[in-house]
């Protein structure tokens, strides 16, 4: 027993030492000493043939073990780490026993019995604590991710935010509610094998690199996400928001403090829900600031189904020739009346511009100077019946 404890000291301290994540104390070496000793005991009993014949090395200890390395944060390979060093000295501590005590005639066919039985040991032993670890893992997920969701419904709720405990949220959140936060909502397709956690940090660096990221589960096949910034910040650059087959991704404008989180994350709800309304649903990156009209515009999308209907008229049909008059209009109109300057993104000649713009206000009835409503309803008709031609 004496040996017992001398050696699950000496695998306890190595291992500490050996296992980076340890040397921070993230796990009480004491903790550490308790599944060693229990560990080397049970090799002891094995070796010796001693004990009930269904003896394993894997004793209640090493789930316990295997259970803190979750709840400390440790990952997997921290934990199989530090059985391929413990049992090092384990094996190192039985061979030398063998040699001391046997004569050497003796020694040789007994170091092979007992290399073979540590051998098929480690393999059974490793696998109970991965295991162990796992199901640990599976379930603290679990916990922690329902509860992340729970107290951010709340702050979503409106003038709930107000009540909450900034202090407590960040601990549960593992996350800042001060400062600044753009928030996503990233879901895949049906059959996609993307790792929707994968496209965060890409987006967020669209506006500057986080200085933390909260990402929680909603559903299978949908995420909610934020990424902190110390500062107010812009777009890098607004016309390459990365793009991920099979994904799509709506992202909030820059918002501070508590409500700033709670902001952002409606208004990527709201250009989901435009997504959403998409006739083709291809797979795309949206931000807020870029279509903030369109989320005001289709608010009411059966209304302003009806406003399109009244102020395009013939001019909103589906055929090739009412989408090319609209997409000419709709880029007349964004390019500043400039027939140049549309001549040449669609490649045509400036009559053939001035042709298909007067066209089109032809067809839906335009008269007078303004042109607020039209371009609206043009607007609103890209993203509720748009063709390719238009997108």
């Amino acid at each position: 027993m004496t040996w017992a404890i001398e050696v699950g000291q000496a695998i306890a301290t190595r291992i500490a030492n050996k296992v980076p994540a340890l040397k921070d104390e993230l796990l009480p070496l004491d903790t550490l000493r308790r599944t060693t000793t229990s560990t080397t005991y049970r090799a002891l009993m094995l070796v010796a043939d001693i004990g009930d014949s269904d003896t394993t090395l894997a004793s209640a200890e090493v789930s316990q073990i295997a259970g803190e390395f979750v709840r400390r944060g440790l990952e997997l390979n921290d934990l199989l780490r530090a059985i391929r060093v413990g049992y090092a000295v384990l094996a190192a501590a039985l061979l030398d026993a063998v040699n001391r005590l046997l004569p050497p005639e003796e020694s040789s066919a007994e170091l092979r019995r007992i290399s073979v039985l540590l051998f098929e040991e480690l393999d059974d032993f490793t696998d109970v604590a991965a295991s162990a670890f796992l199901d640990e893992k599976g379930a603290w997920a679990a916990g922690v991710s329902a509860a992340r969701f729970e107290l951010i419904t709340r702050i979503v709720a409106a003038d709930a935010a107000e009540d909450i405990d900034t202090a407590d949220a960040k601990r549960i959140l593992d996350y800042p509610l001060d400062g600044h936060h753009v928030a996503l909502i990233a879901w895949s397709t049906p059959h996609s094998r993307h790792d929707l956690r994968a496209v965060v940090d890409p987006v967020l660096r669209q506006w500057a690199a986080p200085t933390s990221s909260l990402v929680v589960p909603v559903g299978q096949q949908s995420i909610w996400a934020w990424g902190a910034f110390p500062s107010a910040t812009t777009f890098n650059d607004p016309n390459r928001l990365p793009f991920f087959d099979d994904t799509f991704i709506a992202a909030g404008g820059v918002g501070s403090g508590i409500e700033g989180f709670r902001r952002s994350h409606l208004e990527a709800r709201a250009v989901e829900r435009l997504i959403r309304r998409r006739p083709d649903l291809r797979p795309a990156t949206v931000a807020h600031e870029h279509v903030a009209l369109e989320v005001l515009l289709l608010n009411d999308p059966d209304a302003a189904s009806q406003f399109v209907s009244r102020r395009l008229g013939p001019l909103a049909g589906d055929d090739p020739r009412m989408a090319e008059l609209r997409s000419t209009l709709s880029r007349y109109f964004d390019l500043n009346h400039s027939l140049a300057k549309v001549a040449a993104a669609e490649h045509i000649s400036k009559n053939t511009v001035t042709y298909r713009i007067q066209q089109a206000l032809t067809l839906c009835g335009h008269a007078g100077d303004s042109t607020t409503d039209l371009r609206a309803a043009l607007r609103i008709h890209k993203w509720l019946h748009g063709t390719p031609h238009e997108q």
